[in-house]
């Protein structure tokens, strides 16, 4: 009975290893099986080196040292309308994105990047009024702490991790139809 009971501890001793492990790693998220499914941008970077992409009116400008192994980085994104539902009332989304950034030599997507990437967005929707909110793994929208800069129809905000989604909202009664 002892020499069972030691091995059902055991067993399960590694069984939460295991698990913690696997949670641990999942920790960053897969945006896309979170509402982000399409790539519609990628790029191989190689560790330390600047980049730029861009798609449809986006721009992210990489700095050279925001990571440290080469990586395969990712531009995401979904269907605006499955994402209106739970956009702010009055404001109609105009744009979702996400990243995922594959690390070449582990495999792991990363969460935080050792710099920041600049983001922007140019569009006839953009207006003074347009929001750069933030879409967790729930599918939660809420603005992001800190504003995007609006200069005319460009919008543009710092990132320096991919844990949430993003969309941009602007008030309904702005859009350019």
């Amino acid at each position: 009975m002892k020499i069972r009971f030691t091995l059902v501890t055991v067993l399960s001793l590694i069984s939460m290893l295991l698990f913690g492990a696997v949670a641990f790693a999942a920790g960053v998220p897969d945006f896309t099986q979170l509402g982000f499914p399409k790539i519609v941008a990628e790029k191989k970077i190689e560790a330390g080196e600047a980049a730029k992409i861009s798609h449809s009116g986006i721009k992210i400008d990489i700095p050279g040292g925001a990571f440290p192994n080469d990586v395969k980085f990712q531009v995401l994104e979904g269907d605006n309308n499955n994402f209106q539902a739970n956009a702010p009332t009055g404001q109609t989304v105009i744009m979702n994105f996400a990243f995922r950034v594959i690390d070449s030599k582990t495999n792991e997507i990363i969460g935080k990047f050792n710099k920041p990437v600049m983001f922007s967005f140019k569009d006839k929707d953009v207006n003074q009024w347009s929001i750069y909110n933030n879409v967790t793994t729930d599918g939660a929208i809420a603005p992001n702490q800190v504003p995007a800069v609006i200069e005319g129809r460009t919008l543009t905000h710092g990132i320096g991790g991919a844990p949430v989604g993003w969309v941009i909202t602007s008030p309904s009664n702005s859009i350019k139809k």
